[in-house]
């Protein structure tokens, strides 16, 4: 089953953002909806997390499946999601909190 995906928004992590770690580099997060092709009517969230260090680039990507049968719902999740930057890491985490919520 194949999914496909659209370009949603993104955020970059700032001096601000990373002033408690030891990051010191350019952070960039992309956020997409991912639509199931089969069905097209279940859709699920993708973040991409781009590291410029070194003259390199370090990608971290994850992705959860089948959230919502609603696009309206997914986009307000990913608002949330790009609003306070969140990271692959952290998706699951707090998506399972966003969805308790409602």
């Amino acid at each position: 089953m194949q999914n496909s995906r659209t370009y949603y928004g993104g955020a970059f992590l700032g001096e601000e953002d990373l002033k408690e770690t030891n990051i010191n580099h350019r952070i960039e997060l992309e956020y997409y909806t991912t639509t199931n092709k089969e069905t097209k009517d279940s859709y699920g969230i993708e973040i991409i997390k781009k590291e410029y260090k070194n003259n390199e680039i370090n990608t971290e990507i994850t992705s959860k499946k089948y959230i919502s049968n609603s696009a309206e719902k997914v986009i307000e999740i990913i608002d949330t999601l790009k609003k306070y930057k969140v990271t692959p890491i952290g998706l699951n985490d707090v998506l399972e909190d966003l969805l308790k919520a409602n």
